[in-house]
């Protein structure tokens, strides 16, 4: 894709076109396979969140509130294993990212540095998981009848976590080569026979033991399948010892220390909610806010898959290209970003009462009341994941984990507090607050000029042209939020509609002509090759014209 600016962006220098781009669309400083990257890792995504939709309301009604919470719980705890990761994984995909097309012998030494390096982590992280297993019933007040099944739980859980740790190299060596499109496609598959197989599980009386199992297994076998791909499109990788380069040891625990900061306080993020309900509230309360926690963490973990394309991308041009080029990435990446983080956002908060009782039945308006929070959470959110991405890629990692420091206390104090005094809702409350009151402005303000990166044209080039969008989408929801609460198809049918008003007034009154133009050769691309003879540019009369 050419790397220009598209209208009112500037100019910056220009590539070949990359696979998967459309040709003949208009430049925008967007990654290379920036479509094909994106929708893949959407695709991952959305077979997570199918998964998740489907998965939770049968894990509810087969195990129960008291073992389903057990599941949610053990699964968050688990996730702190990965701090033994020590930040290598964050720091190999960015040195990854750095030589993949310049010095690709490079990146193959720094994949076996980091493999090698990784692997006893890998079994000191065990050794602890054993502890954690059996602590883990005392601290949770399971019931004392369930003490052995979830330390068993818990255990085999750990081992899966304990071997991602060097397996993960893989996985991050596709993030460095820029390969989001066959990550995506191994995620989704990962996912999908996660989902059989569990599925398969509880239908046929499987407790909490076999769901651990059939939840391991997959993703341990998927490591190979990831080391296979990364064979595929860097034919000299191989694992080796001898390959193993102390340069660049030296060079990952540089970094790795930044990395590992931004790991705990990310950790500490996306588990701390659960875990507060589970340990102030109890495991009912935790219930409830599971049930709008799943929704919520699909559609940040959506957004975070467009934005973290950004991170390699931005690593690239820090080191190889001219840093100019940085505005243009960050104004036209948070403008693509927002488009569906402001979507998904308006959908949820004005639809989130009928869509919870849809999906899980009734009894459940606490849980509809904290998605309604923690969409607006995600909106606010929305205009600077890209700025994050591209300052940790920047080496200013200290600027990002000042950033989350702050909020995830404010997170902690204020969820704690509000949570005892309101529920499961003032847990939620709490995490809007730690967004509105550090990371909207300290990233704006403290992010954006360690990358010198202009405010006010983020906001003017990147930001405002939602405001439309947003404004008249929730409106129509709004209006519509009546007949959605009928039936599932009306409410599938109401949430279709405000995304196409979404849209339509995005890009009929905010979005640039490069993005109009794109978007429109992105559609006719799928129109069957026979019905594309004389398809233009928008405004005539068969479609678009491939610009000259």
């Amino acid at each position: 894709m050419a790397r220009g600016r598209a209208q009112g962006q500037g100019t910056v220098e220009t590539a070949p076109p990359a696979p998967g781009d459309v040709p003949g669309a208009p430049a925008n400083a967007l990654p290379q396979r920036f479509g094909r990257n994106v929708v893949m890792n959407y695709a991952a995504q959305g077979t997570s969140a199918l998964s998740a939709l489907v998965m939770t309301p049968l894990l509810l009604h087969h195990l129960g509130a008291t073992s389903f919470a057990v599941w949610v719980l053990a699964s968050n705890v688990v996730l702190y294993l990965e701090l033994f990761e020590l930040g290598f994984g964050g720091a190999i995909a960015k040195l990854i990212a750095e030589d993949a097309t310049a010095r690709p012998e490079e990146a193959v030494r720094t994949l076996n540095t980091g493999f090698f390096a990784l692997f006893p982590l890998g079994l000191l992280a065990m050794v602890v998981g054993v502890g954690v297993a059996f602590l883990f019933p005392v601290v949770m007040h399971v019931a004392p009848a369930l003490h052995g099944q979830v330390v068993v739980v818990v255990l085999i859980l750990v081992v899966g976590l304990a071997i991602s740790i060097p397996g993960d190299v893989f996985g991050g060596a596709l993030n460095g080569h820029q390969r989001f499109d066959l990550l995506g496609l191994s995620n989704s598959l990962l996912v999908a026979t996660s989902f059989v197989v569990s599925i398969v599980i509880v239908e046929l009386g499987g407790g909490l033991v076999p769901l651990a199992i059939g939840f391991t297994v997959p993703g341990i076998l998927f490591h190979f399948v990831r080391y296979w791909m990364v064979r595929r499109i860097a034919p000299d990788t191989r694992l080796r010892l001898h390959l193993i380069d102390r340069s660049r040891l030296r060079q990952v625990m540089h970094l790795s220390g930044w990395f590992l900061l931004t790991a705990i306080l990310q950790t500490i993020y996306n588990a701390c909610d659960v875990v507060v309900c589970g340990i102030v509230l109890g495991l009912r309360a935790a219930a409830l806010y599971a049930v709008a926690s799943k929704l919520s963490a699909a559609a940040s973990q959506g957004l975070d898959a467009m934005a973290s394309v950004f991170f390699p991308y931005a690593s690239s041009v820090f080191r190889n290209k001219d840093r100019s080029m940085v505005t243009d990435v960050v104004v036209d990446g948070t403008r693509a970003a927002m488009f569906v983080g402001m979507m998904v956002s308006v959908v949820f908060i004005v639809l989130a009462t009928p869509g919870i009782h849809a999906w899980v039945g009734g009894g459940y308006g606490t849980s509809a009341r904290v998605l309604m929070v923690l969409a607006a959470a995600i909106a606010l959110a929305s205009p600077v994941r890209v700025v994050t991405m591209v300052v940790m890629a920047s080496d200013r990692l200290q600027v990002v984990s000042a950033v989350r420091g702050v909020e995830i206390a404010i997170n902690l104090t204020l969820s704690i507090v509000l949570g005892r005094a309101i529920g499961p809702v003032g847990v939620a409350v709490g995490t809007l607050a730690g967004i509105l009151l550090a990371r909207i402005p300290g990233t704006l303000t403290v992010g954006t000029r360690a990358i010198g990166v202009p405010l006010a044209r983020l906001v003017r080039g990147g930001i405002l042209p939602h405001v439309p969008p947003v404004v008249t989408s929730a409106a129509v929801l709004y209006l519509l939020r009546g007949i959605a609460g009928h039936s599932l198809p009306q409410l599938i049918v109401s949430g279709l509609v405000g995304v196409v008003v979404y849209g339509v007034v995005y890009f009929a009154l905010g979005a640039t002509e490069g993005d109009r133009q794109r978007a429109w050769a992105a559609v006719v691309r799928v129109v069957p090759t026979r019905w594309r003879h004389g398809v233009g540019e928008p405004g005539t009369d068969l479609g678009v014209r491939s610009p000259e």
